[in-house]
């Protein structure tokens, strides 16, 4: 009779094992229309990231332009948008450098333009702070830069490509000011067939 009992003993508790292992399965494969799921819950899913403004560098693309601005002058080579045009960002924004264009470029950051303008290409990344004294050193074709941290002060900055300044006026105007805003586009001049590369064409 003891027997009997122990053997009723192991059946009855492998049966309620067996139904507390089919309840981990079921409840542990998340919906995922058919087999594998086997009782693990799925990971933790990336969240998507936050659109991150960028800055686009292009000079040559016949598409960006020039702008003509009353307090920057002549700008060209850099835009928010699509074409050329004063950037404006708020304090403390975080952006991206892209240069979208065929050639390296850089983008080197004053309190005023320089005269007669260095043609620099050094590296000094200020901390990661687009500010004044930053320079990118050349970002080459289709490279960003890393995450940058817009200056906390406010006021007016003024950035040139220390490549082609000199050569070729890629300059540009940047505001620093809480609620600022890229400004006006330039009206692209129209590219001849094929001769249009780079951001906005």
């Amino acid at each position: 009779m003891k027997k009997l009992i122990l053997v009723v003993r192991v059946l009855l508790g492998g049966v309620f094992a067996a139904a507390l292992v089919a309840i981990a399965v079921g409840c542990g494969g998340g919906g995922g229309g058919g087999g594998g799921g086997g009782g693990t819950l799925p990971g933790p899913q990336p969240s998507p990231s936050p659109t991150m403004p960028t800055i686009h560098v292009n000079l040559f693309g016949t598409a960006n332009g020039v702008f003509t601005d009353p307090i920057f002058g002549a700008v060209t080579g850099y835009t928010q948008q699509k074409h050329a045009q004063v950037l404006g960002l708020a304090p403390g924004t975080q952006v991206i450098l892209t240069n979208n264009d065929n050639v390296a470029h850089t983008v080197n950051v004053f309190t005023a333009y320089p005269t007669p303008g260095p043609q620099s290409t050094a590296v000094a990344l200020n901390g990661g702070v687009l500010g004044p004294g930053y320079q990118s050193g050349p970002i080459p074709p289709g490279q960003s830069t890393g995450v940058l941290t817009v200056t906390s002060t406010t006021g007016n900055l003024f950035i040139i490509c220390g490549i082609h300044y000199i050569s070729n006026g890629m300059r540009d105007g940047m505001i620093v000011q809480v609620g600022a805003t890229p400004g006006p586009q330039a009206t692209p001049m129209p590219a001849a067939s094929g001769m249009c590369h780079g951001y906005g064409c």
